[in-house]
């Protein structure tokens, strides 16, 4: 009897996979798992994979951010979840996110799918693998401020009459690796077909893992699993054994380990090629979770991922979550993956298809380009953002103290303090302008004290010391709407702009120059007007306007795209604008000021939703959700940046910067200092733009999840200018 069921089930098993073939048009697309490596372990002269060049030669490619930005780990988990999942676990036991075995595989004493039914209740059914970290998993992940459907792209080509297998392991000696298995899991952690057994190892003494893929054993199970599903995910396990290992060896013995471990995956690889039907399938390869970077890098946060179709053009990935070309989102994996078999993307997916740019010339040299570009500002930032935060605030803080001294303040004192607080106001167009060409690290940051230094010096030299503050704001201003309606190129490669590895944000205006902007429009528009006694009705009306547009601009989707920044622009230019028409507003033209510049900057969301459609910015995608899930969208979105800025406010060095910067403000209305008074006697707006700067930063603050980096950036200008000219000669 036994020997008859058996051919039974082979023969259904058959019939399964030759059906959901038939459903998905005969298309096969395999997921293969090159873990813990770059374009540079990839591509580099020292490594023999003509496979790999090949196919990434005539492929499209690109680099992929894989932070999860929850908690560590959680990349394999985010992939098969289409939105940004969580998998942490305590040092002392092994990862969570890897504890996935065959149904008959003997774990604790008992069969895995035995033990996987005790824990969940859940049935196993006909599945083959299954996951018993699912609990665990599911737990870690509920307490979320956006929804989240572990298991998504399973259980959407499940419900869609398609199968799923995975082959492989990346197994340690002490610890189970199968978290391939969460890419193809459904919500239940259950993946129909496919082996991730130990009996696809085998030992060898001379590695210090002791274990390594059996390649015939591997391209037996792909086999298997070939014939019954339509999505194969493929760990080939020597990469991300190396990683795990890499912590406990020499650094030049670590990379070699690598390098060998990459060409043992090319061999695999192109035994896996060769089991392919000639036409009819697809091929991506990718890396879910970066390693860490050797010595000589500082940064290697960003992995390769390629996206193979015979026949199709080669070029750089791209996706509408990132509208940059050759960098994509592990969230896309699932969305992209879904689009393959032309199925509809879920709302828990956050995630978007991604599609090929075609691009000219070398396309491996532009991917190791743009990764080696990318690693000098990500390392440029952290200097960058940290000493101007510093800095400023020691700038302020010490403008404050002037002012409470008065008189008494030592002129050269006075003299120094003015000169840095020019340096650090023209920071800003200094770190926008080094992205215009790549650069190392330290060319960025050195360029960009000498850029600071030129346009400080000339500022000043122009106006005689009387308003050297007002050249960085009207070149700030100027750069950043250039910039935003030019293609935002400074703006994605400079160090005081948004993060790619981060995966905070991709394009449009990040929080950072938003605050900058913010401010320093405020300062020139203070500056290039004429006192009211003098008319200047046509210029108040064309100020007016010009910071209507600017709100607007912030908030448009194909530019700015930056609602919260939109709305902070929107409230402190109509602090502003009250002041052009009115010396002492009422409350009423308060309001009406206001609702008309929230009317300019929600026409952004508008557009989006109606124009955009499947490539709306994510101000599209939030008024999508409010559609799709009501007003407690809203309340998801609220919680999520008040966790995120409390966070920021309590360990950010813009805290102290935007402190400093409301010091200036208090020490000003308490202690009224002479020259201070004077100032704002001979420049009638100035006292309006820094009322309209406080009311900025709050909104700034209270409308952005980075927002205090925004507070303190809108206050380094307002407090700053006010500053530079209170400690000015009487």
């Amino acid at each position: 009897m036994r020997p008859a069921l058996v051919a039974i089930l082979a023969i259904a098993c058959m019939a399964i996979g030759l059906f959901g073939n038939a459903l998905a048009g005969g298309r096969k697309l395999v997921v293969g798992i090159v873990d813990q490596v770059t374009w540079s372990d990839l591509l580099s002269d020292e490594v023999q994979a003509p496979t790999l060049k090949g196919l990434a030669r005539n492929s499209g490619a690109g680099l992929m951010c894989v932070r999860t930005g929850r908690a560590s780990g959680g990349g394999y988990l985010t992939i098969g979840a289409g939105a940004r999942a969580s998998a942490s676990q305590p040092q002392s036991q092994p990862g969570l996110e890897g504890r996935a075995f065959l149904r008959n595989e003997i774990v604790g004493g008992e069969a895995a799918g035995r033990a996987y039914a005790a824990y969940t209740g859940w049935p196993v059914g006909a599945n083959g693998i299954v996951h018993l970290g699912i609990g665990d998993l599911v737990r870690q992940n509920q307490p979320t401020t956006y929804p989240i459907t572990l298991g998504l792209l399973g259980s959407a080509l499940h419900r869609s009459g398609l199968h799923v297998a995975c082959v492989g392991n990346a197994d340690l000696p002490d610890s189970p690796h199968r978290e391939l298995a969460a890419v193809a899991m459904d919500e239940r952690g259950r993946v129909e077909f496919g082996d991730i057994g130990a009996g696809l190892l085998e030992r060898d003494p001379r590695l210090p893992y002791l274990l390594t893929t059996r390649g015939d054993r591997l391209l037996s199970a792909f086999r298997r699993a070939l014939a019954v599903a339509d999505l194969i995910v493929v760990d080939f396990g020597e990469t991300s054994r190396v990683g795990e290992y890499a912590d406990a060896m020499p650094p030049a013995a670590a990379q070699a380990a690598r390098r060998r471990a990459v060409e043992r995956v090319d061999s695999l690889l192109a035994g896996v090629l060769r089991e392919l039907p000639p036409t009819g399938w697809g091929l991506m390869l990718l890396a879910p979770t970066a390693r860490a970077a050797d010595p000589e890098e500082q940064f290697a946060n960003l992995t390769p991922v390629i996206f193979y179709l015979p026949g199709a053009e080669r070029g750089l990935l791209t996706s509408p979550s990132t509208r940059r070309p050759g960098l994509v989102l592990n969230t896309d994996v699932a969305p992209t993956i879904l689009g393959y078999f032309s199925l509809q993307t879920p709302p828990a997916a956050v995630g978007r298809p991604m599609r090929v740019e075609p691009t000219r010339g070398d396309l491996l040299a532009r991917v190791k380009s743009d990764e080696a570009r990318q690693a000098g500002v990500e390392v440029a930032r952290r200097y960058a953002f940290r000493w101007l935060a510093v800095l400023a605030a020691i700038a302020l803080w010490a403008a404050a103290g002037m002012f409470a001294l008065g008189e008494g303040a030592p002129r050269w004192v006075r003299v120094l303090l003015r000169g840095l607080l020019l340096v650090l106001l023209a920071a800003p167009p200094a770190l926008l302008l080094v992205g215009l060409r790549p650069m190392s690290a330290a060319q960025m940051l050195a360029g960009a004290v000498a850029i600071s230094l030129v346009i400080a010096f000339l500022g000043a030299a122009a106006t005689r010391w009387r308003a050297g503050h007002v050249p960085p704001a009207l070149l700030l201003v100027a750069l950043l709407v250039y910039d935003l309606v030019k293609g935002q190129t400074m703006l994605q490669w400079s160090p005081l702009s948004y993060s790619a590895a981060a995966g905070a944000r991709f394009y449009g205006l990040g929080n950072e120059y938003g605050g900058a902007l913010l401010g320093a429009a405020l300062v020139s528009a203070a500056s290039m007007l004429p006192a009211r006694e003098r008319g200047g009705a046509v210029g108040r009306l064309l100020a007016g306007v010009v910071l209507l547009g600017i709100a607007g601009l912030v908030g448009y989707p194909r530019f700015g795209a930056n609602l919260g920044m939109a709305l902070a622009c929107a409230i402190g230019f109509a602090a502003f604008i009250v002041y052009l028409w009115s010396e002492r507003p009422t409350w009423a033209d308060a309001v009406a000021a206001l609702l008309v510049a929230l009317l300019v900057a929600g026409a952004a969301m508008a557009v989006d939703v109606f124009r955009h459609g499947a490539e709306a910015s994510h101000l599209g995608l939030f008024a999508a959700s409010l559609r799709s899930q009501g007003w407690g969208a809203l309340g998801q979105v609220a919680i999520r940046k008040w966790t995120l800025n409390w966070l920021l406010v309590r360990t950010s060095l813009w805290t102290d910067a935007a402190l400093a910067g409301f010091g200036v403000v208090g020490v000003l209305l308490l202690a009224r200092p002479r020259r201070a008074v004077a100032a704002m006697a001979e420049r009638p707006w100035l006292a309006p733009a820094l009322t309209a700067c406080v009311v900025g930063a709050i909104a700034s603050w209270a409308l952005n999840d980075s927002g205090i980096v925004a507070a303190a950036l809108v206050l380094l200008y307002g407090a700053g200018s006010f500053a530079y000219l209170g400690l000015g000669e009487a």
